[in-house]
């Protein structure tokens, strides 16, 4: 995460009326609920069949074996046709991302084999969603992206039983309603801006799903017992932020360290290059870096203006 994408969302937000939605409660609160998750994937995927019905199912994968590494995941669930759908949010920038994405389609698609018996290797689609609090480091930044197994030179679809969807939320967050423009930017907007909203959910004329969602995420409806998780999920996701933050501060003071450090090798190699002492170069850049006036370094270093400017 750089940060642009976490001052965006870190200071100075007023609080709502509604949960954050980004919260590992908020988004199993909301995503949790069938209705909810069959209007978003019906969004997300503009079916040619109607999804009717969705079953939640077991969100954890144990490993195969005792060296392999199990998976749990935020939400899983199937659809009557059996395709599975895995749905994530993910606040944290994470190193290899995209080579957990592949890992956690894969297991999916492991868990499909039968054993014992005989098997046509007929797979079931897989579908990853992956909410991102964050841009994606080293990639072209854009909201929505979706990522397909493809044949290099036709740019056929090679297989249509992997999909994957990231869906960057930075780019709704503090923009105007007018905004977004398609059902799906609808509910990205949303989860967006849903912590700060003060009136009811926009939208709802074109997706009357979200009134549902504002009346589960309004925090005077929530029961005493809802309430205390939420805060507990809340404080989690802000130390998550700060460790991000200050991981940010930290590296740019570095890098701002390791710069003037480059600086003050290169200044001194190019003084010595014209015969002058290496440690006038030293107080002479010292206090150039301090912004003292080019007199006092002068009158102090005992090198000309020239010289120092040359540096």
């Amino acid at each position: 995460m750089d940060k642009k994408d976490i001052t965006s969302f870190t200071s100075g937000e007023k609080a709502g009326r509604y949960m954050n939605p980004l919260t590992d409660f908020g988004f199993k609160k909301i995503f949790g609920e069938k209705d909810i998750m069959i209007a978003f994937l019906t969004d997300l995927l503009n079916p040619k069949v109607p999804i009717e019905d969705v079953i939640f199912i077991d969100k954890e994968l144990a490993e195969d074996e005792e060296e392999q590494r199990g998976v749990i995941y935020d939400l899983r669930c199937k659809a009557a046709d059996g395709s599975e759908f895995i749905v994530e949010m993910q606040n944290k920038k994470q190193t290899n991302f995209s080579d957990r994405i592949i890992f956690y389609l894969s297991r999916a698609f492991s868990a499909q084999g039968k054993r014992k018996t005989e098997w046509d290797y007929k797979l079931s689609p897989v579908y990853g969603v992956f909410f991102l609090n964050f841009h994606l480091k080293g990639m072209k930044m854009q909201s929505v992206r979706t990522v397909q197994l493809r044949v290099d030179e036709t740019g056929e679809v090679f297989s249509e039983k992997l999909k994957v969807f990231t869906l960057e939320l930075p780019d709704y967050r503090d923009k105007p309603m007018e905004y977004p423009k398609t059902r799906l930017e609808y509910w990205l907007y949303n989860l967006a801006n849903m912590e700060t909203m003060e009136t009811q959910l926009p939208f709802q004329s074109q997706q009357p799903i979200f009134s549902k969602i504002g009346g589960l995420s309004e925090l005077l409806n929530m029961s005493e017992e809802d309430r205390k998780k939420y805060y507990r999920s809340l404080d989690d996701y802000w130390t998550d932020i700060c460790v991000m933050e200050s991981a940010v501060e930290e590296g740019f003071e570095k890098g701002m360290e390791k710069g003037m450090e480059k600086g003050m090798a290169m200044g001194i190699e190019k003084g010595k290059a014209e015969g002058i002492e290496t440690t006038k170069i030293e107080t002479a850049l010292k206090m150039k870096r301090c912004g003292f006036p080019i007199e006092q370094i002068v009158l102090i270093s005992g090198l000309s203006e020239e010289e120092i400017e040359k540096l």
